[in-house]
């Protein structure tokens, strides 16, 4: 800066205009090139600064707060981050906590790690609990209703067992099929049996056949017969 200054008082002091003219042209090429890097620089800040606020209001404005009462029991990880001063670590923890034990009141909310006072008074307005036996209720229910249809699976599943007993010496593949225990390669076994060595002479001699052995034919005793 003294080096300027006494550049310009030389200026100043100058009384022919032509070399007052070329002395002030210089003196502006000087301080274009002392400043430019300092104006540059400002420059960046301030497109920087515009960039960070700019990246930081489309944050704010991609998390919109859902205006419904957020129920602690029964919302999703994806609900709960809809409530202010929850993200995805403090909803997991939320989800984790009532897993253990459902929430009995919204003051309840503090004991989960990570939630205090402060983050509770921003969201008391926003959140609600359902009673423990409706939460059990809704929890129970659709695994109550899975057991139930698990069972009429099971017992559609089963064959339909024909209430006259089957003839295993006249019995074709598919009536064979009917019997408990046995499928196609079972019954056709048995078709093949027959065919080699014979009609049965015996309900017990169908145990010599490939793959039948004493649990199947207790199964299969009270439903065959070879006359």
């Amino acid at each position: 800066m003294d080096f300027l200054r006494g550049i310009w008082e030389k200026v100043r002091s100058i009384k022919d205009e032509k070399s007052f003219f070329i002395l002030f042209a210089l003196l502006i090429v000087i301080l274009s090139i002392f400043y430019r890097p300092f104006y540059y620089s400002k420059v960046l800040a301030q497109k920087e600064q515009q960039v960070n606020t700019s990246v930081k209001e489309a944050n704010f404005q991609k998390r919109e707060y859902a205006s419904p009462i957020i129920d602690l029991n029964t919302a999703s990880v994806e609900q709960l981050q809809t409530l202010p001063g929850i993200g995805p670590s403090k909803a997991r923890a939320i989800v984790e906590y009532r897993e253990k034990q459902p929430f009995s009141k919204p003051e309840d909310l503090m004991n989960v790690s990570g939630i205090g006072p402060k983050t509770f008074e921003k969201i008391k307005d926003r959140i609600t609990v359902s009673t423990v036996n409706t939460v059990n209720m809704a929890n129970n229910t659709p695994s109550t209703t899975q057991s139930t249809t698990q069972n009429n699976q099971s017992q559609n599943g089963n064959k339909n067992i024909s209430p006259e007993k089957i003839n295993i010496n006249t019995a074709n593949l598919e009536e064979l099929q009917k019997l408990p225990g046995i499928g196609p390669s079972k019954a056709q076994a048995i078709i093949d049996y027959r065919e080699k060595v014979g009609k049965f002479k015996s309900i017990e001699e169908i145990k010599n056949v490939k793959g039948i052995g004493e649990k199947t034919y207790e199964k299969l005793k009270e439903l065959i017969t070879i006359y």
